[in-house]
């Protein structure tokens, strides 16, 4: 069986970092590209720090290594980063973005390409069980970014008959996000011992998605060999309160100081439908909120 070369953006992030080192035996070579070197040089992994800033210099790295998938984690993650650049989370999320695909469209030997878009695309989600054809509307920059390449991958893939999958994922938490999340700050304030409080009631709700499931999903439809849509739905198998939360963290972290207020001063997300995912990718989620927050957890103990 000839194993692909792949080529993965944010090799040394919360998802890419897990996704070379489970990818590494069911491919031929994997080029990974991020700022941060988080795996040195070896047999079927080579590493790229420097930045690609064009159509050419992505096409060039294309072409060198033979690459026929390419899995695209990287950019400016999450709305929290780099406010007072805007200008940067543009440049990383769109233009880089663009550049990629506009190389992988010349390059015609890839096969498959992976799109890590995001819940931010769509902006407030007040419905629950809404498909892939709820409407787009960011509440910011970031999620404007998401939904630019989001339409715009969707064009490639409908016109220039490419193989692309996005996968709108909901938030992910795990034991190597650097970048804050609530999970991330319930427990890394647990473990300093520090109070915090959460901007809503504690029943306020959350879509949060493991990132075992994450990489699990992207495996999946990296090496789907049927038909299959442009867009798919992410997240996990429950729709957690923040009550619940705190409580499964409490199981592992004693003495949490976790305060609440009396009004949600967060924009509300509901549950979207994985009803497309399941049916046509097979994949469905494996970790319950109780589970994701052992597994972190214990991975950071």
């Amino acid at each position: 069986m000839n194993l692909d070369n792949i080529f993965i953006t944010g090799s040394s992030g919360l998802v890419g970092s897990p996704l070379v080192t489970k990818l590494l035996k069911k491919s031929n070579l994997i080029i990974g590209l991020d700022p941060v070197i988080n795996l040195e040089n070896e047999e079927k992994y080579k590493h790229i720090s420097i930045s690609l800033k064009s159509v050419d210099d992505f096409t060039s790295i294309l072409k060198k290594y033979d690459i026929t998938k390419i899995i695209h984690t990287g950019g400016i993650s999450g709305p929290m980063l780099a406010n007072e650049k805007p200008n940067l989370i543009i440049k990383n999320n769109i233009f880089f973005t663009m550049n990629l695909i506009e190389a992988a469209r010349i390059s015609k030997k890839i096969n498959r390409f992976i799109f890590c878009s995001s819940i931010s695309a769509y902006g407030e989600l007040s419905e629950s069980n809404t498909t892939e054809d709820y409407r787009f509307a960011p509440e910011n920059l970031y999620g404007a970014t998401k939904a630019s390449c989001d339409l715009l991958l969707k064009k490639y893939y409908e016109n220039y008959d490419m193989d692309i999958i996005s996968l709108r994922l909901s938030t992910i938490y795990g034991h190597r996000r650097s970048t804050s999340c609530f999970i991330n700050d319930i427990i890394n304030s647990g473990i300093k011992n520090k109070e915090i409080t959460l901007p809503f009631k504690s029943d306020f709700c959350w879509p949060y998605v493991y990132v075992d499931d994450v990489v699990s999903c992207i495996e999946k439809c990296l090496f789907h060999q049927k038909e299959h849509f442009y867009d798919y739905n992410v997240s996990g198998p429950d729709f957690p309160s923040y009550h619940t939360i705190v409580n499964e963290v409490s199981q592992h972290i004693g003495n949490l100081q976790v305060n609440f207020l009396n009004h949600n001063s967060v924009s509300e997300r509901k549950l979207f439908s994985l009803k497309k995912i399941k049916n046509d990718i097979q994949w469905e989620p494996k970790y319950s909120i109780e589970r994701g927050i052992k597994d972190y957890i214990d991975n950071i103990a």
